[in-house]
């Protein structure tokens, strides 16, 4: 006898996240080892596309095994150490680019440690004085992950080289901490990171002067930092994994760049099936194709408030192939079409700036 198992009935808790460009170039390391591209992501669960995209975001758990495999498979333990220390600030992404886009190392620092959850989940990024030294102190707190010393190696090194790129390939920590033991040939961490390294500790930490927040940063571009914070902002702030609604609408956003967002993705994303996630949404007299429209035309509406975007380059980014299929829709929303709706918004926005 078949027995029909009953689907649970709330949001199965989503693992901690990682954006997928903490692993920009990991494939191209792995080949130049000797390593088995598609072995090494097989055993980690990882589809090698996920890396298309910076944006996309993998397991925080299958991210550490993906290194910790490279490393074992290609039979060279420092796998995470000679990632992260050739790692540059701009492959890190949205974190990466807020951090060196700061006007000074301070504001640099700050910002990454503000911004880190918006990019990791189930970690920690966070400045601590101890007397007249500080501590940038990561630390990843998720118990399911017991093997992180790749992670916790590349990542020091990673944060290393925002400080290089303040003040220069020759800038040295005081001290490195890491929270593993001390690995049978440790030689080649203090050569690369040239400071003295310290195994065994209570917390993975990169210790420098005070005077190492003092400088400032080559060319920071400040309207670079006025699109990627606010990105970075709603990411930190992303609805409770209880808020459904909020979960669906929020997976549809990041799917509009690949056409018409699919509930059965949405669903798989979401630890559903996409008949739960259908009676789900029926129980709240809500349909998927609902949430799509609206969705599509609260950043419809958003997007054409910014006079720069292209409309053609609005549609692409809403999931629509030709700029006739957003006007006719969003005709059917709002009773004209982009271009008019932009220019009545914008000629009432000068009236009020000329009012003031």
């Amino acid at each position: 006898m078949n027995v029909k198992r009953e689907e649970p009935s709330e949001v199965r808790a989503i693992p901690p996240q990682v954006l997928a460009s903490a692993a920009n170039g990991v494939i191209d390391m792995i080949r130049r080892m000797g390593g088995d591209v598609d072995r090494i992501f097989g055993i980690a669960r990882i589809d090698t596309t996920a890396l298309d995209s910076p944006l996309n975001e993998l397991s925080l758990k299958q991210y550490c095994e993906l290194f910790e495999e490279a490393a074992r498979q290609t039979q060279y333990d420092n796998f995470g150490l000679r990632f992260g220390h050739g790692f540059q600030p701009k492959r890190l992404g949205a974190l990466g680019y807020l951090a060196i886009n700061s006007p000074t190392m301070a504001s640099g620092l700050r910002n990454l440690c503000e911004y880190f959850p918006a990019h990791q989940q189930g970690s920690t990024l966070a400045l601590r004085q101890e007397g007249e030294l500080l501590h940038l102190d990561y630390q990843i707190h998720d118990p399911s992950i017991s093997r992180k010393r790749q992670d916790a190696e590349l990542s020091l090194g990673m944060f290393t080289n925002i400080f290089r790129h303040c003040y220069g390939a020759r800038w040295k920590p005081l001290e490195i901490h890491f929270e593993h033991s001390r690995p049978s040939e440790p030689k080649e961490h203090e050569a690369l990171i040239e400071a003295p390294v310290i195994f065994s500790q209570r917390i993975n930490s990169i210790v420098f002067r005070r005077s190492d927040l003092e400088g400032v940063m080559p060319n920071p571009d400040p309207y670079l930092f006025s699109l990627i914070e606010p990105f970075m902002r709603k990411r930190r702030t992303r609805p409770r994994p209880d808020d459904l609604v909020a979960m669906v609408r929020q997976k549809i956003e990041t799917h509009f760049d690949n056409g018409n967002p699919r509930i059965k993705k949405v669903a798989s994303e979401l630890g559903l099936t996409s008949w739960t996630l259908h009676r789900r949404l029926r129980e709240l007299d809500l349909s998927f194709q609902e949430l799509v429209r609206d969705a599509r035309r609260q950043l419809a509406l958003r997007y054409l408030s910014e006079p720069a975007l292209p409309v053609t380059e609005v549609a692409l980014m809403l999931g629509y192939s030709e700029l006739s299929a957003f006007t006719r829709a969003f005709r059917q929303w709002t009773g004209m079409s982009p271009a008019r709706y932009r220019h009545l918004l914008v000629t009432a926005q000068s009236k009020q700036e000329q009012a003031l």
